[in-house]
Protein backbone atom coordinates (compact mmCIF):
# COMPACT_ATOMS: atom_id res chain seq x y z
CA UNK A 1 0.00 0.00 0.00
CA UNK A 2 1.24 3.43 -0.85
CA UNK A 3 1.40 6.06 1.71
CA UNK A 4 0.43 9.26 0.10
CA UNK A 5 0.67 11.28 4.17
CA UNK A 6 3.87 12.66 3.43
CA UNK A 7 2.11 14.94 0.67
CA UNK A 8 -0.38 16.47 3.45
CA UNK A 9 0.16 20.01 3.76
CA UNK A 10 1.06 20.95 0.09
CA UNK A 11 -0.56 22.34 -2.55
CA UNK A 12 -1.30 19.74 -4.73
CA UNK A 13 -4.37 17.43 -5.72
CA UNK A 14 -3.41 13.68 -6.05
CA UNK A 15 -5.74 11.02 -8.08
CA UNK A 16 -5.20 7.78 -9.11
CA UNK A 17 -6.61 6.19 -12.57
CA UNK A 18 -6.63 9.67 -14.28
CA UNK A 19 -7.38 9.27 -17.92
CA UNK A 20 -4.52 10.82 -19.81
CA UNK A 21 -5.74 11.16 -23.86
CA UNK A 22 -7.94 14.06 -22.60
CA UNK A 23 -5.20 15.70 -21.73
CA UNK A 24 -3.02 15.00 -24.80
CA UNK A 25 -3.07 16.55 -28.16
CA UNK A 26 -3.63 13.27 -29.69
CA UNK A 27 -6.63 12.14 -27.81
CA UNK A 28 -4.45 8.87 -26.99
CA UNK A 29 -3.37 7.08 -24.04
CA UNK A 30 -4.88 5.06 -20.67
CA UNK A 31 -4.47 6.39 -17.35
CA UNK A 32 -1.99 7.20 -15.08
CA UNK A 33 -1.04 5.12 -11.91
CA UNK A 34 -1.36 8.73 -10.09
CA UNK A 35 -2.30 11.92 -11.47
CA UNK A 36 -1.18 15.19 -9.73
CA UNK A 37 -2.21 18.94 -9.97
CA UNK A 38 0.84 20.94 -8.43
CA UNK A 39 1.06 24.44 -7.89
CA UNK A 40 4.29 25.53 -5.78
CA UNK A 41 7.51 24.53 -6.20
CA UNK A 42 7.68 23.06 -2.60
CA UNK A 43 4.40 20.62 -3.50
CA UNK A 44 6.75 19.75 -6.82
CA UNK A 45 10.14 19.11 -4.61
CA UNK A 46 7.54 17.28 -1.91
CA UNK A 47 6.00 15.17 -4.67
CA UNK A 48 9.13 14.46 -6.47
CA UNK A 49 10.88 13.13 -3.55
CA UNK A 50 7.19 10.90 -2.37
CA UNK A 51 8.00 9.59 -5.50
CA UNK A 52 11.46 8.70 -5.89
CA UNK A 53 10.67 7.06 -2.20
CA UNK A 54 8.13 5.15 -3.73
CA UNK A 55 10.15 3.95 -7.04
CA UNK A 56 7.48 5.34 -8.99
CA UNK A 57 8.83 7.51 -12.20
CA UNK A 58 7.83 11.12 -11.67
CA UNK A 59 6.49 12.78 -15.25
CA UNK A 60 5.87 15.83 -15.59
CA UNK A 61 2.96 15.96 -18.69
CA UNK A 62 2.87 19.94 -19.87
CA UNK A 63 0.00 20.56 -22.34
CA UNK A 64 0.06 17.27 -23.47
CA UNK A 65 1.59 17.74 -27.15
CA UNK A 66 4.92 16.49 -28.58
CA UNK A 67 3.95 12.54 -26.62
CA UNK A 68 3.06 9.38 -27.23
CA UNK A 69 0.71 7.95 -23.92
CA UNK A 70 0.56 4.33 -24.34
CA UNK A 71 -2.04 2.02 -24.74
CA UNK A 72 -1.54 0.38 -21.22
CA UNK A 73 -1.28 3.16 -19.27
CA UNK A 74 1.58 4.64 -17.12
CA UNK A 75 2.58 2.75 -14.23
CA UNK A 76 4.13 6.30 -12.91
CA UNK A 77 3.32 9.60 -10.99
CA UNK A 78 2.11 12.11 -13.78
CA UNK A 79 2.36 15.88 -12.73
CA UNK A 80 1.33 18.98 -14.25
CA UNK A 81 2.31 22.12 -13.14
CA UNK A 82 -0.25 24.56 -12.30
CA UNK A 83 -1.42 27.88 -10.01
CA UNK A 84 1.63 29.36 -9.41
CA UNK A 85 4.06 26.91 -11.19
CA UNK A 86 1.52 28.37 -14.40
CA UNK A 87 1.34 32.23 -13.61
CA UNK A 88 3.50 34.36 -15.96
CA UNK A 89 4.88 37.94 -14.20
CA UNK A 90 6.60 40.91 -16.03
CA UNK A 91 9.84 42.10 -14.66
CA UNK A 92 10.29 44.63 -18.20
CA UNK A 93 12.21 43.97 -19.91
CA UNK A 94 12.49 39.99 -18.67
CA UNK A 95 9.31 38.10 -18.11
CA UNK A 96 8.81 35.00 -15.66
CA UNK A 97 6.88 32.07 -16.40
CA UNK A 98 6.03 29.28 -14.36
CA UNK A 99 6.58 25.68 -16.44
CA UNK A 100 3.30 24.93 -16.59
CA UNK A 101 2.37 28.62 -18.54
CA UNK A 102 1.23 27.99 -21.89
CA UNK A 103 3.54 29.43 -24.69
CA UNK A 104 0.13 31.21 -26.09
CA UNK A 105 -0.38 32.90 -22.58
CA UNK A 106 3.65 33.87 -22.08
CA UNK A 107 3.26 35.76 -25.80
CA UNK A 108 -0.24 37.54 -24.74
CA UNK A 109 1.03 38.66 -21.18
CA UNK A 110 4.21 40.11 -22.58
CA UNK A 111 2.21 41.58 -25.49
CA UNK A 112 -0.24 43.34 -23.04
CA UNK A 113 3.25 44.64 -21.31
CA UNK A 114 4.66 45.52 -25.17
CA UNK A 115 7.19 43.25 -25.01
CA UNK A 116 8.32 41.23 -27.84
CA UNK A 117 10.12 38.25 -29.03
CA UNK A 118 8.02 35.65 -27.79
CA UNK A 119 4.99 35.54 -30.86
CA UNK A 120 6.59 33.26 -33.00
CA UNK A 121 6.51 30.42 -30.26
CA UNK A 122 2.97 31.22 -29.37
CA UNK A 123 1.41 28.93 -32.01
CA UNK A 124 3.51 25.90 -30.60
CA UNK A 125 0.71 24.07 -27.71
CA UNK A 126 3.69 23.42 -25.17
CA UNK A 127 4.30 24.37 -21.74
CA UNK A 128 7.13 27.03 -21.32
CA UNK A 129 8.59 24.02 -19.31
CA UNK A 130 8.26 21.48 -22.57
CA UNK A 131 9.31 24.04 -24.67
CA UNK A 132 12.49 25.10 -22.61
CA UNK A 133 13.11 21.14 -21.90
CA UNK A 134 13.59 20.31 -25.84
CA UNK A 135 14.62 23.73 -26.91
CA UNK A 136 11.05 24.57 -28.69
CA UNK A 137 11.41 26.83 -31.79
CA UNK A 138 9.43 27.94 -35.03
CA UNK A 139 10.21 30.43 -37.81
CA UNK A 140 13.44 30.92 -37.12
CA UNK A 141 13.90 31.33 -33.04
CA UNK A 142 14.02 28.85 -30.68
CA UNK A 143 13.52 29.74 -26.72
CA UNK A 144 16.95 29.28 -25.95
CA UNK A 145 17.59 32.63 -28.61
CA UNK A 146 15.19 34.45 -25.02
CA UNK A 147 16.31 32.54 -21.96
CA UNK A 148 17.97 33.91 -19.30
CA UNK A 149 17.81 31.48 -16.51
CA UNK A 150 15.86 28.22 -15.48
CA UNK A 151 14.25 27.83 -11.95
CA UNK A 152 14.62 23.23 -11.93
CA UNK A 153 13.76 21.01 -9.39
CA UNK A 154 15.40 17.77 -8.79
CA UNK A 155 13.88 14.24 -8.34
CA UNK A 156 16.11 14.33 -4.72
CA UNK A 157 13.28 17.97 -4.20
CA UNK A 158 16.55 20.44 -4.49
CA UNK A 159 15.73 23.48 -6.04
CA UNK A 160 18.29 25.52 -7.90
CA UNK A 161 18.35 28.18 -10.44
CA UNK A 162 20.40 27.90 -13.52
CA UNK A 163 21.58 30.36 -15.87
CA UNK A 164 20.66 29.49 -19.69
CA UNK A 165 24.35 30.06 -20.97
CA UNK A 166 25.58 27.65 -18.57
CA UNK A 167 23.34 24.74 -20.12
CA UNK A 168 24.22 22.97 -23.46
CA UNK A 169 21.66 23.12 -26.27
CA UNK A 170 20.72 22.73 -29.87
CA UNK A 171 18.31 21.60 -32.73
CA UNK A 172 15.47 20.11 -30.44
CA UNK A 173 17.57 19.54 -27.86
CA UNK A 174 18.43 20.57 -24.48
CA UNK A 175 21.00 18.66 -21.71
CA UNK A 176 17.70 18.93 -19.59
CA UNK A 177 16.31 16.22 -21.72
CA UNK A 178 19.50 13.69 -20.74
CA UNK A 179 17.99 14.43 -16.96
CA UNK A 180 15.65 14.29 -14.02
CA UNK A 181 15.17 17.91 -13.58
CA UNK A 182 11.96 18.82 -14.08
CA UNK A 183 11.46 23.02 -15.11
CA UNK A 184 9.80 24.97 -12.59
CA UNK A 185 9.91 28.35 -13.83
CA UNK A 186 12.04 30.26 -16.60
CA UNK A 187 13.16 34.16 -16.81
CA UNK A 188 13.13 35.16 -20.45
CA UNK A 189 14.33 38.79 -22.04
CA UNK A 190 12.47 40.61 -24.47
CA UNK A 191 12.66 43.89 -26.22
CA UNK A 192 10.43 46.97 -25.84
CA UNK A 193 7.87 47.07 -29.06
CA UNK A 194 4.23 48.79 -30.07
CA UNK A 195 1.11 47.02 -29.73
CA UNK A 196 0.47 47.16 -33.28
CA UNK A 197 3.88 45.42 -34.19
CA UNK A 198 3.38 42.63 -31.64
CA UNK A 199 -0.62 42.14 -32.79
CA UNK A 200 0.69 42.08 -36.74
CA UNK A 201 3.28 39.42 -35.79
CA UNK A 202 1.00 37.16 -33.72
CA UNK A 203 -1.82 37.20 -36.33
CA UNK A 204 0.91 36.40 -38.73
CA UNK A 205 2.37 33.27 -36.74
CA UNK A 206 -1.44 32.11 -36.63
CA UNK A 207 -2.76 32.53 -40.09
CA UNK A 208 1.24 30.37 -40.60
CA UNK A 209 -0.08 27.78 -38.69
CA UNK A 210 -4.05 27.32 -39.18
CA UNK A 211 -2.72 26.48 -43.03
CA UNK A 212 0.17 24.23 -42.07
CA UNK A 213 -1.39 21.95 -39.56
CA UNK A 214 -4.81 19.77 -39.59
CA UNK A 215 -7.47 19.97 -37.57
CA UNK A 216 -7.44 16.58 -36.41
CA UNK A 217 -5.94 15.58 -33.11
CA UNK A 218 -2.17 15.77 -33.26
CA UNK A 219 0.88 16.07 -31.66
CA UNK A 220 2.71 18.53 -34.26
CA UNK A 221 5.65 16.96 -36.27
CA UNK A 222 6.47 13.76 -35.56
CA UNK A 223 10.01 13.57 -36.62
CA UNK A 224 13.01 15.81 -36.40
CA UNK A 225 14.49 17.34 -39.38
CA UNK A 226 17.39 16.38 -40.86
CA UNK A 227 20.64 18.09 -41.08
CA UNK A 228 20.04 20.72 -44.48
CA UNK A 229 16.91 19.27 -45.50
CA UNK A 230 13.01 18.81 -43.92
CA UNK A 231 10.69 15.56 -42.72
CA UNK A 232 7.97 17.30 -44.63
CA UNK A 233 9.46 17.19 -47.47
CA UNK A 234 11.14 13.62 -47.51
CA UNK A 235 8.13 11.89 -46.26
CA UNK A 236 5.63 13.74 -48.69
CA UNK A 237 7.87 12.55 -51.88
CA UNK A 238 7.59 8.88 -50.49
CA UNK A 239 4.01 9.54 -51.38
CA UNK A 240 3.17 8.70 -47.68
CA UNK A 241 0.34 11.78 -46.77
CA UNK A 242 -3.05 9.39 -46.47
CA UNK A 243 -1.18 6.31 -45.53
CA UNK A 244 -2.83 5.07 -42.37
CA UNK A 245 -2.88 2.16 -39.67
CA UNK A 246 -6.10 1.94 -37.68
CA UNK A 247 -6.77 5.27 -36.44
CA UNK A 248 -3.67 7.04 -37.79
CA UNK A 249 -3.10 8.96 -40.71
CA UNK A 250 -0.16 10.69 -42.20
CA UNK A 251 -1.96 14.38 -42.62
CA UNK A 252 -3.29 14.86 -46.08
CA UNK A 253 -2.00 18.44 -45.17
CA UNK A 254 1.84 17.91 -43.78
CA UNK A 255 3.47 14.66 -44.33
CA UNK A 256 5.23 14.72 -41.14
CA UNK A 257 2.12 15.53 -39.00
CA UNK A 258 0.62 12.25 -37.57
CA UNK A 259 -3.66 12.79 -37.14
CA UNK A 260 -5.90 10.91 -34.98
CA UNK A 261 -8.87 9.96 -37.43
CA UNK A 262 -10.84 8.45 -35.08
CA UNK A 263 -9.80 5.64 -32.53
CA UNK A 264 -6.31 5.53 -33.10
CA UNK A 265 -4.03 3.89 -30.15
CA UNK A 266 -0.65 4.21 -29.13
CA UNK A 267 0.49 0.63 -31.11
CA UNK A 268 -1.22 2.35 -34.33
CA UNK A 269 0.94 5.44 -34.14
CA UNK A 270 4.14 3.37 -33.64
CA UNK A 271 3.83 0.88 -36.61
CA UNK A 272 2.38 4.33 -39.08
CA UNK A 273 6.10 6.21 -37.55
CA UNK A 274 8.10 2.63 -38.12
CA UNK A 275 6.64 2.85 -42.04
CA UNK A 276 7.34 6.04 -42.38
CA UNK A 277 11.06 6.36 -40.71
CA UNK A 278 11.79 3.04 -43.45
CA UNK A 279 10.70 4.56 -46.18
CA UNK A 280 12.72 7.78 -45.80
CA UNK A 281 15.14 5.35 -45.11
CA UNK A 282 14.71 3.20 -48.11
CA UNK A 283 14.33 5.96 -50.34
CA UNK A 284 16.73 8.51 -49.64
CA UNK A 285 19.26 6.46 -47.34
CA UNK A 286 17.80 9.32 -44.18
CA UNK A 287 17.59 8.19 -40.41
CA UNK A 288 14.81 10.36 -39.17
CA UNK A 289 15.24 10.56 -35.53
CA UNK A 290 11.16 11.44 -33.43
CA UNK A 291 10.48 14.43 -32.48
CA UNK A 292 7.61 12.32 -30.53
CA UNK A 293 8.81 11.48 -26.95
CA UNK A 294 7.33 8.05 -26.82
CA UNK A 295 6.53 7.33 -23.15
CA UNK A 296 5.83 3.74 -23.62
CA UNK A 297 8.68 2.67 -21.09
CA UNK A 298 6.46 3.31 -18.70
CA UNK A 299 3.56 1.17 -19.90
CA UNK A 300 1.56 -0.70 -16.57
CA UNK A 301 1.73 -3.98 -18.67
CA UNK A 302 5.44 -4.44 -19.55
CA UNK A 303 4.18 -7.11 -21.90
CA UNK A 304 5.90 -7.42 -25.80
CA UNK A 305 5.75 -3.89 -25.82
CA UNK A 306 7.94 -2.22 -28.38
CA UNK A 307 8.66 1.68 -29.10
CA UNK A 308 9.92 3.79 -32.29
CA UNK A 309 13.82 4.10 -30.98
CA UNK A 310 13.71 7.61 -29.10
CA UNK A 311 17.19 9.84 -28.06
CA UNK A 312 15.47 11.45 -24.90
Amino acid sequence: MIDTLPLTGFRLRLRSGEPLAPRTTWRIGGPARFFAEVDDVAALAALLGWARAERLPAIPLGKGSNVLVPDEGLDAVVFALSGELAEVSIETPLVRAGGGASLMSLAVTARNAGLSGTERLSGIPSSVGGAVRINAGAYGIEIFDLLEEVTVVSRVGEIRVVPAGTIPHGYRWSALCEGDDVVAAARLRLRPAGREEIDASLAEVREKRKKALPVKPNAGSVFKNPPGDHAGRLLEACGLKGLRVGGAEVSERHANVIVNSGGATAADVRQLMARMRDAVRDRFGVDLLPEVEDLGRFVTNRGDHRSVESPR
